[in-house]
C-alpha cells in the first residue's frame, strides 16, 4: 500500500513536471510614450506545453526609463505665448501577462513560435521639469509625481529559440512583443491633463536564458 501511494506521487509529480519552462529575460521598448521609448526591463515567464504545437505562458517584467525630452504643451492653443518645457522623467512600469504560442518550427536544434497576449499594466513615475515662457522670458523649475494608472494591454507574441546553448535543458530566446495598452481617455474641466491616458503603444526587444524543467 505504501509502496503504492509512493508510486502514485512519482507518477503524477513526473507528468505536472512534463514540458515546464522557466524563463528569464533583459528588454530594450520603443514606445509612443517618450517617457518609456528606450527604457530597459527584467522579466520571468513560466510556459507550459498542453500540446505538441501549443503552449501557454505566464509572466511578470519591470521596465524603467530615465528620458529627457522636449514638451511645448500649450502651443496650439496660444502660438503667441508658447510655453516650452524640458522634462527630465523617471518613469516605471510593471505587467502581468498572458500567452499562447503556437509552434510554427520545432525541431532539435531550434523552434520558432507566435500568438496573441494579454497583459495588465501599472504605468507611475515622476517628471523634474524646466519651464519656459517665451513672452516674459520667465524659467521655473518644478518637480511632478505622476500619479499610478491601470491599463489592460493586448497584443502579439513572437518568439525564435535557440536550444541546446551549454546544456540540453537550456535555450537562448529571442522574442519581440507589439503591443497596445488601452487606456482612459479623460475629458478635462480646467486642471492639468494626466500624463498617462488614452492608449499607448509599446514594442518590446527582449532576449533571455529558458531552462526546461
Amino acid at each position: 500500500m505504501k509502496t503504492s501511494f509512493i508510486s502514485f506521487l512519482i507518477i503524477t509529480f513526473g507528468l505536472s513536471c512534463f514540458g515546464q519552462e522557466i524563463e528569464f529575460s533583459c528588454s530594450l521598448n520603443t514606445s509612443s510614450e517618450l517617457r518609456f521609448q528606450n527604457a530597459h526591463g527584467i522579466g520571468l515567464q513560466y510556459q507550459h506545453n498542453i500540446s505538441s504545437k501549443f503552449k501557454i505562458g505566464l509572466g511578470i517584467h519591470c521596465n524603467f526609463n530615465n528620458s529627457q525630452f522636449d514638451y511645448l504643451p500649450y502651443a496650439d492653443f496660444n502660438p503667441n505665448f508658447i510655453i516650452s518645457q524640458k522634462i527630465n522623467s523617471h518613469s516605471q512600469r510593471f505587467s502581468y501577462r498572458i500567452n499562447m504560442q503556437g509552434l510554427l518550427l520545432d525541431n532539435e536544434n531550434a523552434s520558432i513560435s507566435l500568438g496573441p497576449e494579454i497583459s495588465y499594466n501599472y504605468l507611475w513615475g515622476q517628471d523634474q521639469i524646466v519651464e519656459k515662457m517665451t513672452l516674459s522670458s520667465s524659467v521655473s523649475k518644478y518637480s511632478q509625481y505622476i500619479d499610478l494608472t491601470k491599463h489592460f494591454g493586448v497584443g502579439l507574441i513572437s518568439k525564435i529559440e535557440i536550444k541546446n546553448v551549454f546544456s540540453p535543458k537550456l535555450s537562448l530566446c529571442f522574442t519581440i512583443r507589439p503591443e497596445y495598452l488601452i487606456g482612459k481617455e479623460y475629458l478635462l474641466i480646467g486642471g492639468s491633463a494626466p500624463v498617462f491616458y488614452g492608449g499607448l503603444n509599446f514594442t518590446e526587444f527582449q532576449i533571455g536564458l529558458k531552462y526546461k524543467i
